[in-house]
């Protein structure tokens, strides 16, 4: 379904009834990476799985857009659905959007899951590689972003177990409208640091690291975790970056867990 949100149609999926769970997803994807997690937590949640604007099916943003942008589109999101408090669930790109809810909104959220992601800003390299996507991404489309992502998000026994898998994400890469991954990269490689909000972050917090993750290794996830008062920290073995589609079975399990123990 898409809703007018701040200027721009924006698609979200929701599923089942109960205490709502918001899932972020990341770059370059929508929200169909979570559809393990809607098919696990739909019978006892309202799962809500947006896409993030110029990603999916929501629109191209018309001018520069901001990690706080998108932020913004998701409590404007919550509040046209009626929904006062959520779980919050970001991976990845969307931890970054999770971190900026939790600076704007911090009393929205009834819990937080970081899955795969990082909390520091990026760097002058990370930057530089960023913007050379954005730059191959307008000549070559969206392939370019697919040819780069794809060898880091899932390890190279579950492409050979799991080939249908590859296709998927191929898929759903390609899908993607250039020009809104453009933005996402501009957003990432000039995003707020969120170090400094870690100790403040006051609700239950689960951390999900892939054993073999590349862009955020379980060192830096769990450096993370330990500035986060009472977080919870785990690591998925054989597995890379895409840890709720690689492992869903393991991801679920650690999710279900951890959200029947938040207090609506």
């Amino acid at each position: 379904m898409k809703h007018h949100i701040n200027g721009a149609e924006q698609f979200v999926e929701e599923k089942g009834h109960g205490a709502p769970v918001i899932l972020l997803h990341g770059f370059p994807l929508d929200h169909r990476m979570w559809q393990s997690q809607i098919d696990a937590l739909s019978a006892n949640y309202r799962v809500i799985t947006p896409d993030l604007r110029g990603m999916g099916q929501s629109d191209v943003p018309k001018s520069n857009i901001s990690i706080d942008q998108y932020a913004n589109d998701i409590l404007t999101l919550m509040d046209k659905m009626g929904i006062e408090k959520a779980a919050l669930g970001g991976f990845s790109m969307g931890g970054y959007v999770a971190f900026a809810l939790l600076r704007k909104a911090p009393k929205r959220f009834t819990g937080l899951i970081l899955a795969n992601t990082r909390p520091e800003a990026d760097g002058q390299e990370a930057r530089k590689n960023r913007l050379n996507m954005a730059v191959s991404l307008y000549e070559k489309g969206s392939v370019v972003a697919r040819d780069a992502m794809l060898p880091k998000l899932i390890t190279e026994p579950s492409k050979e177990a799991h080939p249908k898998l590859v296709d998927t994400l191929s898929m759903v890469m390609e899908s993607m409208p250039a020009e809104g991954l453009v933005h996402a990269c501009l957003a990432m490689a000039f995003r707020e640091d969120s170090v400094d909000l870690l100790s403040s972050i006051s609700v239950p917090t689960l951390v999900i690291a892939g054993e073999q993750d590349p862009i955020a290794p379980p060192d830096v996830m769990k450096k993370m975790a330990d500035q986060i008062t009472g977080a919870s920290y785990h690591i998925i073995p054989a597995a890379s970056h895409l840890t709720p589609m690689e492992k869903p079975e393991a991801f679920n399990a650690l999710l279900i867990d951890f959200l029947k123990g938040i207090k609506a």
